[in-house]
């Protein structure tokens, strides 16, 4: 029987619930991923994969809300990860909008709103938001070296967000653009952050690394991670500096044995986090396991979330 890496079918785990049926996984693979105190544990089973189960991974693929689901899940582990890594509790994390209460959109014609937004000079596209993100990155890095920090220094991660506003089909205004962001500026303090972005209003608060959870989940809770511009281009919604480090990624087909994985998919409030409690000693759950079933695929997708011990 040929054996194949369950991962590329996480589309098909989406049950809570489900038979576990252990006579037909030929092991785990377990990929642990370690950014900054943070490790996540990921195992997929190695199993037969049948051709219902090839099929309705394709059919699920290219259904809009499956993909996009799957696309946010793994974009919000990604970003998780990189804050773990990159970014500490002296660093910041900042939201930037626009100042859209200039336009009045209930009470102007819909050609003096148009207008209007041009007189404002407020984005019409992902371009102009880009740009704008840009030009405030250019002055970050400005006032960084009046300081006496060296710019190259500068590390952000950031993500788009928009929302679109109708008159009707056929009188669409332009989007709204907001920006959520972690940034470390080296020597400039919050107050210096927020008098960089000139277009409306900016907050920024210093990062808990504790939750950098909740903030990759919220940095994402609407992301489509995806966009077609104008011209049929593919435009990522978030992205990040070249300087940032990775996480560490290693995989192993013997760490968590079959037995105990069937353990965890069985019973994971009890003996999830003292299977990976023990499996990981210097590491602690930050909460339990996670697992996911299919009705395509044999065995469990399980999950992890750790903590080192202090």
């Amino acid at each position: 029987m040929i054996l194949s890496d369950a991962s590329r079918y996480e589309i098909l785990y989406d049950k809570k619930a489900g038979e576990y049926e252990p006579a037909q996984v030929g092991g785990i693979r377990t990929k642990t991923i370690r950014s900054g105190e943070m490790l996540e544990v990921e195992c997929y089973p190695l199993t037969r994969i049948g051709d219902k189960a090839r099929e309705m991974a394709k059919v699920r693929r290219k259904q809009r809300e499956c993909q996009e689901a799957l696309n946010r899940r793994n974009a919000e582990k990604r970003i998780y990860r990189l804050i773990n890594v990159n970014f500490g509790k002296e660093d910041y994390v900042i939201t930037l909008t626009y100042d859209y209460g200039r336009v009045d959109r209930l009470h102007m014609s819909y050609k003096d709103a148009l207008e209007a937004w041009d007189r404002e000079k407020l984005p019409v596209d992902e371009n102009d938001a880009r740009r704008d993100w840009n030009n405030f990155l250019k002055r970050l890095k400005t006032r960084i070296r009046r300081m006496g920090f060296d710019a190259k220094e500068l590390k952000h991660l950031y993500v788009w967000e928009s929302t679109h506003e109708r008159r009707d089909e056929a009188m669409p205004l332009y989007p709204h653009y907001h920006i959520h962001a972690v940034i470390h500026a080296p020597g400039l303090s919050m107050e210096e952050v927020e008098a960089a972005w000139p277009h409306g209003w900016a907050k920024v608060n210093r990062l808990s690394v504790k939750r950098a959870a909740n903030l990759a989940s919220y940095m994402t809770k609407s992301l489509k991670v995806e966009q077609i511009d104008a011209e049929g281009r593919r435009m990522r919604r978030w992205g990040h500096s070249k300087n940032l480090k990775e996480p560490t990624v290693t995989v192993s087909d013997r760490k968590i044995s079959r037995r105990r994985a069937e353990l965890v998919a069985r019973d994971v409030m009890s003996d999830g986090v003292q299977i990976m409690e023990k499996v990981y000693p210097g590491y602690r759950c930050e909460e339990a396991p996670t697992v996911r079933f299919s009705d395509y695929v044999a065995g469990a997708y399980i999950y992890a979330r750790m903590r080192r011990r202090d």
